[in-house]
């Protein structure tokens, strides 16, 4: 996974500068949206995998699914990563490109781990702490995992801030073996 996104950065970057210089940011995110869903397709896969598929046979298929998004511009990008083998690492791209466009706009999204279920003035709580503390709008989505026992696993971005009884206890027990 972290060679994909090696490979996926330096397209994202590029694309998220043109995007943002053309004041294009949301076009390029709904089309690399489609896209992603496009390449994470089985039968995409297949399709990919076949010997006698070529590239502008692949090329063709993705620009009959994308419809009017097909500009220009997207097809000569679709083309850069068909012809450097990449097109695969589109789930990659759009991560990426999507976490640039938040940093840019400073926000953020948050995944809220919760033993019990969470009501929506505790959520918005944890937005609002979570805002303060990373300087930027968070915006959370909740999970129930009741493996945590009980209290709260956030993770944002690469960050993981675990205050749960189970990530507590595993704290612990590494103490006492060491």
């Amino acid at each position: 996974m972290a060679e994909l996104s090696v490979i996926a950065h330096p397209y994202a970057q590029a694309l998220f500068n043109i995007a943002k210089q053309q004041k294009s940011e949301k076009l390029w995110l709904e089309t690399l949206s489609e896209l992603q869903q496009i390449t994470i397709n089985q039968d995409f896969a297949s399709i990919l995998n076949n010997p006698k598929v070529d590239d502008l046979e692949i090329m063709s298929i993705i620009k009959t699914v994308l419809k009017k998004n097909a500009s220009q511009e997207v097809m000569n990008f679709i083309q850069v990563l068909v012809e450097n083998n990449r097109i695969l690492v589109l789930d990659e791209i759009y991560q990426i490109f999507r976490e640039l466009i938040l940093e840019d706009q400073k926000r953020g999204d948050a995944i809220i781990e919760s033993a019990y279920a969470m009501s929506q003035s505790e959520k918005q709580d944890f937005e609002q702490l979570l805002s303060k503390k990373f300087g930027k709008s968070i915006t959370a989505t909740v999970v129930i995992n009741p493996e945590l026992l009980a209290g709260v696993k956030v993770t944002i971005n690469d960050k993981v801030i675990d205050g749960s009884v189970k990530g507590r206890l595993n704290d612990l027990a590494t103490q006492l073996t060491k």
